[in-house]
C-alpha cells in the first residue's frame, strides 16, 4: 500500500462576486461545504486533495483552478455525477512549477476556486484561499525528500498575500516609536498611485483603556473642513471595533473609503485596514473587505 501523507494546513472557504479576481470569504453555500485542501504525498507523486462536504444529490461537475489575478490553471476536475456525503477530490501529480512554492523562503498564500455545476446546469463557487508557514514548508521539504528524492536549493521571493484572489505585495513599510506600518498593493499597481491599498498598523501605545479617545481623535480630524465625511462603527466590543468612514472628497484627498479592524489589548492595538480612492465603495467589495477583515488575526 503506498504511503499517503495528507497534509492540510490552514483552510478558510470563500465564494465569488460579480467582481473578476475579487473574491468574497463564505465557509460554504447550499451545495457543499468545504472541509481541507492540501497536498497529499505517495511514493511517486505529490497532488493537491480537496475534501469537502456535498448537500445535495445530482451535482454534475466540480472544477478546482489555482487563481492568481487574472491567471487560472485547472488543477483538479471531476464530472461524474456527485451526490450527498464526503466527497474526497485529488489532482494529476503536480508539475515542477506547480510545487515550486514548496522551495520558496517564508509563508506561502495561495488561492483557489471551486466551480459546482448541477444537472440543471445551474453553478455555485467555493473560493479557498491556503496558507502555509515556512516552518509547515520545511515538514513538507523533508518528505519531498523522503518520498519523491526530491530536493531543490531554497530561493527567495519577495512577501505577498493572496487576499481575495488577487496577489498583495508590500509597497511601503516603516516603524517609530508609536507604530509599525505595512502598507501592501494589489500586484500590477504602485504604491505612488495607488488607488486601493492594504494596511497592517501595531500601535504601541494605544490600548484598550485609551482606545476610544483615538478613535475620537481620528474622527475629528477626518471631519475638519469636510462636510461629506459619514462615519459609522460597524461592531464594538471591549477588544476590538470595526468602522468606516467615507467622503465625497476633503482637503486635496479625493473621494475615499476606508474600513477598518481594530484589536486591542491594555498595551497595544492591532489595526487592519482596506482603503479605497474610488470613492464610495460598493456593496460587493465592501462585503469582501469585511469578510477578509474579520478572519484577520
Amino acid at each position: 500500500m503506498k504511503q499517503r501523507i495528507f497534509l492540510s494546513l490552514f483552510i478558510l472557504v470563500l465564494s465569488t462576486n460579480s467582481v473578476f479576481a475579487q473574491l468574497k470569504p463564505e465557509l460554504d453555500n447550499e451545495w457543499i461545504q468545504s472541509k481541507s485542501l492540501g497536498p497529499v504525498l505517495d511514493e511517486s507523486s505529490i497532488r493537491w486533495n480537496f475534501i469537502a462536504d456535498v448537500k445535495v444529490d445530482h451535482l454534475e461537475s466540480i472544477q478546482g483552478y489555482e487563481v492568481k489575478g487574472s491567471q487560472k490553471t485547472k488543477q483538479i476536475s471531476e464530472t461524474s455525477k456527485i451526490n450527498q456525503g464526503t466527497l474526497s477530490l485529488s489532482s494529476q501529480p503536480l508539475s515542477e512549477k506547480d510545487y515550486q512554492w514548496i522551495y520558496e523562503f517564508g509563508n506561502t498564500s495561495l488561492f483557489f476556486t471551486f466551480e459546482i455545476t448541477n444537472k440543471k446546469g445551474e453553478k455555485k463557487v467555493l473560493n479557498v484561499p491556503i496558507n502555509f508557514s515556512e516552518k509547515s514548508k520545511e515538514t513538507l521539504r523533508l518528505f519531498m525528500e523522503k518520498n519523491l528524492n526530491i530536493k531543490k536549493d531554497i530561493v527567495k521571493v519577495p512577501f505577498l498575500r493572496n487576499l481575495d484572489g488577487r496577489r498583495w505585495y508590500v509597497g511601503n513599510s516603516g516603524e517609530n516609536d508609536e507604530q509599525i506600518l505595512i502598507e501592501m498593493i494589489p500586484e500590477g499597481t504602485k504604491i505612488e498611485t495607488w488607488t486601493e491599498i492594504y494596511r497592517l498598523n501595531i500601535l504601541k501605545t494605544i490600548g484598550t483603556s485609551n482606545r476610544e479617545s483615538f478613535i475620537n481623535a481620528v474622527k475629528d480630524g477626518l471631519s475638519e473642513n469636510c462636510p461629506s465625511l459619514v462615519f459609522n462603527t460597524i461592531t464594538e466590543s471591549p477588544k476590538e471595533i470595526i468602522y468606516e468612514w467615507s467622503h465625497e472628497g476633503c482637503n486635496g484627498w479625493p473621494a475615499s473609503t476606508e474600513i477598518t479592524r481594530m484589536i486591542s489589548t491594555p498595551s497595544n492595538s492591532t489595526m487592519f485596514t482596506f482603503a479605497n480612492k474610488n470613492g464610495k465603495v460598493s456593496k460587493q467589495l465592501r462585503e469582501i473587505y469585511l469578510t477578509i477583515l474579520e478572519k484577520e488575526k
